[in-house]
C-alpha cells in the first residue's frame, strides 16, 4: 500500500493527465431509450424550459424498463406525497449481486464486526467505488435535477471501453432531487408567471412545506421526512465511500465551486477525508478547465468545519462529503451581466450592493460585473461576465458528475483501501481510552425523555447504541442499569463525539491584525444540550464486567397508571408534557398546571380529572409518562388549562421560522391558524384567537414585506399600518402576542413596552453569535417557566437581548428566563460574553389586560432546541388560562 502522501501526489498526477483530455462521452443509443431531448421536444436546459417531477419520474421508468445498467427505487414519499426515489446505476452484472455488494460495504464500515483478514481483501479486490449523489435540496437550485435526464441517459446508453470500465468498478445512487415537493413548486409557480411582468416574482411561501432552505440544516435532527430517508440510504441501506451534494449559489462571480472549501478545519474528522475531498474537486476542477470552463474556484465561502449540513455529515461517517455550487440564473431564464477587465481594480463594496440592489428591482438590467476577477491557485480562470444560462448550468453539472463517477471508479481499490484504514483506525482509537464511551443517563431530572429522544437520533444516524444491564461505575461515577452507551470502538465514533461534544470554534484571521471571519453558519451543535440530556464522556475504557446489550431499534419509555381514585397526576417536564395536555383537553378532561415551592424546588405537575382510567392510560401508554393518582402537593396553586386559540403569522416572504414554528406545533398537538397580512389587517382578532405568535422577522419587513414591483401584486407588502392598529386592539382587548427573536424589535416599537433592545445598537466587532448554544437561567414561579429546570441551553442567533427600562403602573414586567452573571457561553462561539451578563432572553409584558411576550431567545429555532420548547409552550398555554 502507498503512503499517504505519496498516494497524494500520483493520484493528483495522474487526475491531471487522465482530466486535462476529458471530453464529452460518445453516448450511443441502443435505439429503444429515448434521449431526453426527444422525450421532451426540447433540450434539457433549453431557455425558459422546466422539466416537472412527475414527467421526469415518467422519464426514469422510461429508462428503467429499456436498461438493465438502471433501476429505480421509491425509498418512501416525501412530506406532501411525491415519490423519494434512488436510481441505482452501475454495469448490470453488479445490480444483479446488488446485495452482494451491500455486504462488502457494511462490512468496509465495520458494521458485521471487525471483518476477518479474508473479508478484507475481498472487500479490496471485489468491492465498488459507491457513490451517492443527491441534487436540488433547495429547490429554486434546480440545474442539477434538470441535468440528470441526460446523465441518466448517458449512463444507460454509452457503450464505451471508458463508460463500460466506470460502470463495472462503481455503483452510483442517485438521488434526483432531494425536495421533490419544492421542485414541483418551483416549476409550477416559474411558469405560471412566464411571459408576464412578474417573471421574476420569488416564491411566497416556502419550497419545502416547513422548512424551505433549511432543509440543509437538519441532518442531525431528522425532523423532516427527506433528512430521514437520506439518512436511511447512507447509513443503513448503502454505506457509500463518497457522497456528492450539487447545489447552485448565488449569480455574481465564480461560476461554480468545487472541493476543497475552506479553513477551519474540525479536528474529529480525519484528514484523510479532507485529502480525498481534494482529490476528488480537483479531478472535477480539471474535468471543466480541460472542457474550457471559465470560474472554477475552489477554498472559498463553504467550511470545513461545520455540521448540520447534508454532505457535510459524512466526514464524521468517514465517508468523502463532497459539494459543487454552480452559478444560479432566474431559475430558468438567462441572466447578462456588465463585462469585467481581468485583474481590474473591483468596485467598491458599497458600490457594488448598490448596483445589485438595482438590478433586483429591475430584473431585465444586467448584473454588476463581477467583483473577483484576480486569476489565482484557487481560481486560475477567473469569470468576467457575460451571459449565463440554465443550460450552462447544465453543461457544468455534468461534466463536475461524470468527472467523480470516473475519478471513483479509476481509484476504486486506493479509495477502499484508505477508507477501510480510516474506519480501523477509528475503532482502534476508541479502544484505547479518552474517551472510550460516551454515557447518556436514562432519566433526565428535568426531562425524563430527553435520552430516549436523544438515542433515536443517533441511531438515525448510524451510530450503534447499547444498553447497560445493570449499575456500574465509569471514571468513579456511579450510572444506573438502563444507561445508554455509546461505545468508541465503532465506525462512526468521529460522529457521536462531534454531534455530543461542546463546541469551541477555531477563529480564523488572515492576519494577526485582521478581524475574525465570521463561520459558515452556526458554530454549536451539541445535541444533548439542545435537546436536555446529559451525555458524559468516560476516559477510561469501561471495566470488562459491564454488560451491555447492544440495541437494534431505539427504545420508547414505559407509561405507567399507579394507585387508585379518579384523580391523576404527572410531572410536568419536557415538552411531550405538551402533547400529554393538548390530547387530554381534546379528550375533553379538566386539566389544571399545578406549581409549588416545597423541598424539591419549584416543581410542576399536570392534574386531571374527568377521564377515565383507561383513557388516562392509553395517553399514559402513547407517551411514556409516569401517571399516579397522588393528591396536590401542599402549597400548591393551580392554574386551570384550556386550549389556546393559536395564531401563526405567514409572511408572504417564505419565512423558515414561521415554518419550523408551524412544525414545532403540528408535532406536538396544538391546534393553530394562519394568519396572512389581509386576515391580520381584517381586525377583530380578538374574537377569534387568544394568542398570535409572530416568529423570528425583521419589524420593517412585518409591516412592509416585500414590496418591490417584480413582486405579485396578490403577494407584495406587509401587514401595514393597519395590521399594526388590529395586533394593538388585540392586545388591548385581552390577547397575547408572542414574538420570537427579531420580531421582538415590532413589539418594541409598535407598543410601549419598558423594553429595551440592547443587542440593536452593538457593532459585529463588540458582540457577535452566529449560532450559539448559551446557559439560560429560568424563572420556575412564572407559569412560562413552568417544569423548566433552573438552569438550562438556549440557542441564540444574534437576536435580541433584554434590559427592563421604567414602566407604566398599568404594567407588570417579568423577566422569565436571563443569561447568568458569569460562564454565558455552552457550546460555540460568542463575542462579547460581558454584554449579555445578567441580561434578560425572556421578558413577558403584562398590560393589563393583554400581555405580550418577548422571546430574544428563539425556543424553536430549526427545531433543535427541544429543551426550550417549554417556554414556548407555557406561553401558549397562559394565553387561555383562568389566572
Amino acid at each position: 500500500m502507498f503512503s499517504r502522501f505519496a498516494f497524494i501526489r500520483i493520484a493528483l498526477v495522474a487526475l491531471a493527465c487522465s482530466l486535462c483530455g476529458l471530453a464529452p462521452l460518445a453516448a450511443q443509443s441502443t435505439g429503444t431509450i429515448q434521449p431526453p431531448s426527444a422525450f421532451l421536444g426540447h433540450q434539457v436546459g433549453a431557455d425558459g424550459k422546466l422539466v416537472r417531477w412527475d414527467k421526469m419520474l415518467e422519464y426514469f421508468r422510461q429508462v428503467d424498463a429499456a436498461s438493465d445498467r438502471i433501476e429505480i427505487r421509491e425509498l418512501g414519499k416525501s412530506t406532501e406525497g411525491n415519490p423519494f426515489v434512488a436510481i441505482e446505476i452501475s454495469a448490470p452484472d453488479n445490480l444483479k449481486k446488488r446485495d452482494y455488494y451491500k455486504g462488502l460495504q457494511r462490512r468496509l464500515y465495520f458494521q458485521d464486526g471487525v471483518p476477518t483478514d479474508a473479508q478484507r481483501d475481498e472487500i479490496f479486490r471485489a468491492g465498488k467505488a459507491v457513490v451517492v449523489i443527491t441534487c436540488s435540496l433547495h429547490a429554486t437550485e434546480i440545474g442539477a435535477t434538470q441535468m440528470v435526464l441526460e446523465l441518466v441517459h448517458r449512463l444507460a446508453t454509452d457503450d464505451s471501453p471508458r463508460m463500460r470500465a466506470a460502470l463495472d468498478n462503481m455503483i452510483l445512487v442517485l438521488v434526483p432531487s432531494a425536495n421533490p415537493d419544492g421542485q414541483t413548486m418551483v416549476v409550477d409557480w416559474y411558469n405560471k408567471n412566464a411571459g408576464t411582468p412578474f417573471a421574476a416574482s420569488p416564491l411566497p411561501y416556502l419550497y419545502q412545506k416547513y422548512v424551505g432552505h433549511d432543509n440543509n440544516r437538519d441532518m442531525y435532527m431528522f425532523t423532516q421526512v427527506e433528512s430521514r430517508l437520506v439518512a436511511g440510504l447512507l447509513w443503513h441501506d448503502w454505506f457509500p465511500a463518497v457522497w456528492l451534494d450539487e447545489h447552485q449559489q448565488g449569480s455574481q462571480g465564480a461560476r461554480i465551486f468545487v472541493m476543497p472549501a475552506t479553513d477551519p478545519i474540525n479536528p474529529n474528522v480525519h484528514p484523510l477525508i479532507y485529502r480525498w475531498n481534494t482529490i476528488f474537486g480537483q479531478g472535477q476542477a480539471a474535468a471543466l478547465e480541460a472542457a474550457g470552463k471559465d470560474g472554477v474556484i475552489h477554498n472559498s465561502t463553504y467550511t470545513n468545519f461545520w455540521q448540520g449540513a447534508f454532505a457535510w455529515s459524512g466526514w464524521w461517517h468517514n465517508q468523502v462529503g463532497m459539494l459543487t455550487e454552480v452559478a444560479s440564473v432566474n431559475i430558468a431564464t438567462p441572466t447578462d451581466q456588465r463585462r469585467a477587465t481581468l485583474g481590474a481594480t473591483p468596485p467598491a463594496a458599497g458600490d457594488f450592493q448598490t448596483q445589485m440592489r438595482r438590478a433586483m428591482d429591475n430584473p431585465n438590467e444586467p448584473l454588476a460585473a463581477p467583483r473577483d476577477v484576480t486569476p489565482r491557485t484557487e481560481y486560475p480562470r477567473p469569470w468576467l461576465g457575460g451571459r449565463w444560462t440554465l443550460r450552462d448550468i447544465v453543461d457544468y453539472e455534468l461534466i463536475a458528475t461524470l468527472a467523480l463517477i470516473e475519478t471513483a471508479a479509476d481509484q476504486r481499490e486506493t479509495l477502499l483501501r484508505q477508507i477501510y484504514e480510516v474506519n480501523r483506525l477509528t475503532i482502534e482509537n476508541g479502544k484505547k481510552g479518552n474517551p472510550s464511551a460516551i454515557l447518556i443517563r436514562p432519566d433526565t431530572p428535568h426531562d425524563p425523555q430527553a435520552a430516549y429522544r436523544l438515542v433515536e437520533r443517533l441511531q438515525m444516524a448510524g451510530v450503534s447504541v447499547s444498553r447497560a444491564t445493570a449499575s456500574f461505575k465509569a471514571d468513579s461515577t456511579d450510572y444506573p442499569a438502563g444507561t445508554f452507551v455509546v461505545p468508541m470502538s465503532q465506525a462512526f465514533a468521529r460522529y457521536a463525539k462531534d454531534i455530543l461534544e461542546k463546541q469551541t470554534y477555531p477563529e480564523v484571521r488572515r492576519s494577526p491584525t485582521s478581524p475574525p471571519e465570521p463561520p459558515y453558519d452556526v458554530t454549536a451543535w451539541s445535541l444533548g444540550m439542545l435537546m436536555g440530556a446529559d451525555a458524559v464522556f468516560a476516559k477510561a475504557p469501561l471495566d470488562p464486567s459491564v454488560t451491555l446489550t447492544p440495541l437494534a431499534s431505539a427504545p420508547k419509555p414505559v407509561g405507567t397508571v399507579t394507585g387508585s381514585g379518579r384523580r391523576f397526576a404527572f410531572d410536568y417536564r419536557g415538552p411531550q408534557g405538551a402533547i400529554a395536555v393538548n390530547r387530554l383537553l381534546k379528550a375533553g378532561a379538566r386539566v389544571s398546571l399545578v406549581q409549588s415551592s416545597g423541598t424539591a424546588g419549584n416543581a410542576a405537575r399536570i392534574a386531571v380529572d374527568g377521564l377515565s382510567r383507561s383513557q388516562m392510560e392509553n395517553v399514559a401508554t402513547a407517551l411514556g409518562l409516569q401517571v399516579t393518582t397522588a393528591a396536590d402537593p401542599a402549597g400548591a396553586s393551580a392554574h386551570r388549562l384550556k386550549a389556546p386559540r393559536i395564531a401563526l403569522y405567514q409572511p408572504w416572504t417564505g419565512s423558515m421560522d414561521e415554518g419550523w414554528t408551524r412544525w414545532v406545533l403540528e408535532q406536538h398537538e396544538f391546534p393553530y391558524a394562519t394568519l396572512h397580512n389581509a386576515d391580520v389587517k381584517a381586525g377583530q382578532l380578538r374574537d377569534r384567537f387568544d394568542v398570535i405568535v409572530l416568529a423570528d422577522q425583521q419589524a420593517n419587513s412585518i409591516v412592509n414585506g416585500n414590496a418591490s414591483a417584480r413582486v405579485r401584486p396578490e403577494y407584495r407588502g406587509g401587514i401595514g399600518d393597519d395590521g399594526v392598529e388590529a395586533l394593538r386592539t388585540f392586545v388591548a382587548k385581552g390577547g397575547t402576542l408572542v414574538t420570537l427573536g427579531s420580531a421582538s424589535d415590532f413589539a418594541i416599537e409598535k407598543f410601549p413596552l419598558p423594553v429595551k433592545n440592547l443587542k440593536r445598537d452593538l457593532t459585529r466587532d463588540e458582540h457577535f453569535a452566529p449560532g450559539t448554544l448559551l446557559r439560560v437561567e429560568v424563572d420556575r414561579s412564572a407559569t412560562i417557566g413552568a417544569g423548566m429546570p433552573a438552569l438550562t441551553t438556549g440557542f441564540y442567533v444574534n437576536n435580541p437581548f433584554f434590559a427592563v427600562t421604567e414602566s407604566f403602573s398599568s404594567q407588570r414586567v417579568t423577566v422569565v428566563a436571563r443569561y447568568p452573571n458569569t460562564n454565558i457561553l455552552a457550546s460555540g462561539w460568542l463575542k462579547g460574553e460581558g454584554l449579555m451578563a445578567g441580561r434578560a432572553a425572556v421578558v413577558s409584558v403584562d398590560l393589563n389586560p393583554g400581555r405580550i411576550v418577548l422571546f430574544g431567545l428563539r425556543p424553536q429555532v430549526r427545531a433543535q432546541t427541544q429543551a426550550t420548547f417549554p417556554l414556548l409552550f407555557n406561553a401558549l398555554f397562559q394565553a387561555a388560562m383562568n389566572e
